[in-house]
């Protein structure tokens, strides 16, 4: 199931620009995996839509768990939400899209 969301998103960002945290029910969250990406863009010829959208796995309030096993990086496992916002490429600011069960 789907909740659809909407409003402004407060993200942080590490140095190469991805996400690395938002802020979701008040508090902030880890982002521990990036699951999907990608850019639309739309209405070139009236007002254009440019956004950069993420798919986001969330640590879990508990932290997660150490991923294991060959080929590992230093990441906590996934065990928290799943949830997908996006970048306004005209102005900036982050949206929130929707949060998965």
């Amino acid at each position: 199931m789907t909740e659809l969301l909407s409003g402004a998103a407060e993200v942080r960002v590490d140095a190469s620009g991805s996400v690395c945290a938002v802020r979701l029910d008040g508090r902030w969250s880890t982002v521990s995996r990036i699951a999907n990406q990608w850019l639309v863009e739309t209405d070139w010829w009236r007002i254009p839509v440019r956004r950069h959208y993420v798919r986001l796995l969330l640590e879990g309030r508990g932290g997660g768990r150490q991923a294991t096993g060959p080929g590992a990086v230093a990441r906590r496992e996934p065990t928290g939400e799943c949830v997908e916002l996006y970048r306004d490429l005209e102005t900036g600011a982050w949206h929130w899209s929707r949060r998965y069960d």
